[in-house]
């Protein structure tokens, strides 16, 4: 008993051990899990706020820019401004038509006080400016033109802040331009629109824009990065540029998060597209607002961390008083069914798990009797198993002896066709009996379809015949495996269901040949029979019903053939039937073919 009690104080002392590790360590996790929490359920906050400012911001701007893109797409496909635009023949009295039309579509834009000028050149280089900005322009000659950013491209336009090109120098403006070039196919001529936009089109929409202490707003265009500072906007290089896009879920999958720089001076970045010539919206996001909050729960956890250890040292003493005592009393019953005492014992099976443990050991302890009782009794049915096993051994060897006798007593008796039927059909039950083995060369599959149709032969007096007709590789007899019994119930469905039922002679031809497409070997059986109908046929490969089955329905052993290849080979392989009624019936086999020779 002592040595019981030294060790019950080891595991006290284990079980207070692990008890405060355990409460610790849940302390740690809670702590850690929490303050994880606190900081993904801000940041998800933070982003999401972010998200829906940049969205409303980006969906004004949007509408701006394509208000702004539609007046240079209606220049370049309006027909009548076309006309003027590239047509040779233009004249001033249809500028002077087309400047009311022109300026009354520019007047009614809603984006008019941001267009500082708006330009036309047409195909003779004749001008019209429209735009806030006409009174301070510079000559517009060729080279000043070819000046323009983008000028000679089919399209350019809000890729960069550029000062205006065709302004006075002292007095030029940050501009924004979106030129055009148009064609006409089989000429040389050329037109050009070019709209000078001003940045504050983009920062008119974002005067409402609100953002934490310490964030900044930014907008990226043509690659460029600019911070939005009231109604300017100023180039400028984004440093440690994210490469990588983090794994963060938006309301829109077209928002974009990054981080600037690690640990405490990390930012998140928050990019959002307007949704046409590649611009974005950026906020940059710090991130104190979090490290501000974090020594108002230093207290709060602190006090969580104590309460649970002291509840840790509860729970460790409440496990000393409830589980100690019944395993050394477990411990202590274990010894004496050891030294070979199997009585019962109740002072083990307490009201609870452990006494589940102690009735387990009593019923184990009655049991064990019992167990070497049976054991005795098993022994004997084993000797009665084995002797019934070797004299089954003998019946096949029986059966086979008399067939054999039966054998030569026909043959002394001048009775071949006896002879011939009791050879293939002792043949037919050893092929049965001597192989547990599924898959069989072709040659014994035909060996055994051979022993069947010489009985089938006599019994209908040889009115029926069994052809081969080609085999066109003699090496697949051999190479080309097949389960056992696959043929025998295909010839013998063609027998009773095809040529029986004819009431004339019949024949079965067999041909077994490559399928050229894949390799496959298919096997064709083909009767004279009665043939069958194409629902027939399908359902002849259909699992039968219960009356089916019950009354033999004539095709149920084709449907057992087919899933056993099935089972064997694969979905791809199994049986086809065609047939015509009146003419006959083919089964093809699908069997794979031989793996190729090394």
């Amino acid at each position: 008993m002592g040595k019981y009690k030294l060790r019950h104080g080891s595991i006290q002392v284990r079980v207070l051990a692990l008890t405060l590790l355990f409460t610790l360590g849940v302390s740690l996790v809670i702590a850690i899990g929490n303050m994880r929490q606190l900081t993904a359920e801000w940041e998800r906050t933070t982003l999401l706020n972010v998200e829906y400012s940049l969205q409303t911001a980006a969906t004004a701007i949007r509408r701006d820019i394509e208000e702004v893109d539609d007046l240079a797409s209606w220049c370049a496909y309006d027909p009548s401004m076309r006309t003027y635009l590239l047509t040779d023949a233009s004249s001033n009295n249809q500028a002077l038509s087309m400047y009311p039309t022109v300026s009354a579509k520019y007047s009614t834009l809603r984006t008019t006080p941001y267009v500082q000028r708006f330009v036309l050149v047409n195909s003779r280089g004749r001008q019209m400016v429209f735009g806030a900005a006409t009174t301070n322009t510079v000559a517009m000659t060729p080279e000043m033109l070819a000046r323009i950013p983008g000028y000679d491209e089919a399209y350019s336009g809000w890729s960069c802040i550029v000062q205006d090109p065709m302004a006075l120098t002292s007095q030029a403006l940050d501009t924004i331009p979106v030129t055009r070039k148009l064609t006409l196919s089989g000429t040389d001529r050329e037109a050009h629109i070019c709209a000078f936009i001003s940045p504050t089109l983009i920062t008119a929409s974002l005067k409402g824009f609100t953002m934490p202490e310490g964030g900044s707003l930014l907008w990226q265009m043509g690659g460029r990065y600019y911070s939005i500072n009231g109604n300017a906007l100023t180039e400028e290089t984004l440093p440690d540029t994210p490469a990588d896009r983090l794994n963060v879920d938006m309301l829109d999958d077209s928002t974009e998060v990054y981080s600037l720089s690690e640990g405490h001076d990390a930012q998140l970045v928050v990019r959002y597209p307007i949704g046409v010539h590649d611009l974005y919206l950026i906020e940059i996001i710090p991130n104190g607002p979090l490290q501000r909050q974090i020594p108002y729960l230093s207290d709060s956890l602190v006090i969580s961390l104590l309460a649970i250890l002291v509840l840790g040292l509860l729970l460790a003493f409440l496990l000393h008083r409830m589980i100690a005592p019944p395993i050394v009393a477990l411990q202590n019953r274990m010894v004496k069914i050891g030294n070979g005492d199997f009585s019962f014992d109740p002072a083990i099976e307490w009201n609870n798990e452990l006494g589940d443990i102690g009735r387990g050991i009593n019923s184990m302890s009655a049991s064990v009797t019992a167990l070497m009782d049976r054991r005795l009794e098993d022994e004997k049915q084993k000797q009665d198993l084995e002797y019934r096993m070797l004299q089954n051994q003998i019946n096949p060897h029986f059966i086979y002896n008399t067939l054999n006798s039966i054998k030569w007593m026909a043959t002394i008796q001048h009775a071949p066709g006896i002879a011939e039927m009791v050879t293939a059909l002792s043949r037919l039950l050893k092929s049965v009996s001597k192989s547990n083995e599924r898959l069989v060369p072709l040659y014994e599959e035909f060996a055994l379809l051979n022993d069947y149709f010489t009985i089938q032969q006599y019994r209908y007096g040889g009115t029926i015949t069994l052809d081969v007709s080609y085999i066109e590789d003699e090496k697949l007899n051999h190479s080309c495996l097949i389960p056992r019994f696959t043929l025998q119930p295909l010839v013998e469905n063609a027998i009773f269901h095809g040529i029986e039922p004819k009431g004339s002679a019949g024949e079965v031809t067999l041909r077994v040949e490559r399928d050229t497409a894949n390799g496959d070997v298919l096997i064709r059986l083909t009767d004279d029979g009665i043939g069958m109908t194409a629902e027939q046929a399908a359902k002849a490969l259909q699992e039968p019903g219960p009356e089916e089955a019950a009354a033999k329905y004539r095709h149920v052993g084709m449907w057992n053939v087919h899933k056993r290849l099935q089972y064997s080979f694969g979905e791809a392989y199994g049986l086809s039937i065609e047939s015509e009624p009146g003419v006959g019936t083919t089964v093809t086999v699908r069997l794979p073919g031989p793996p190729a020779q090394q």
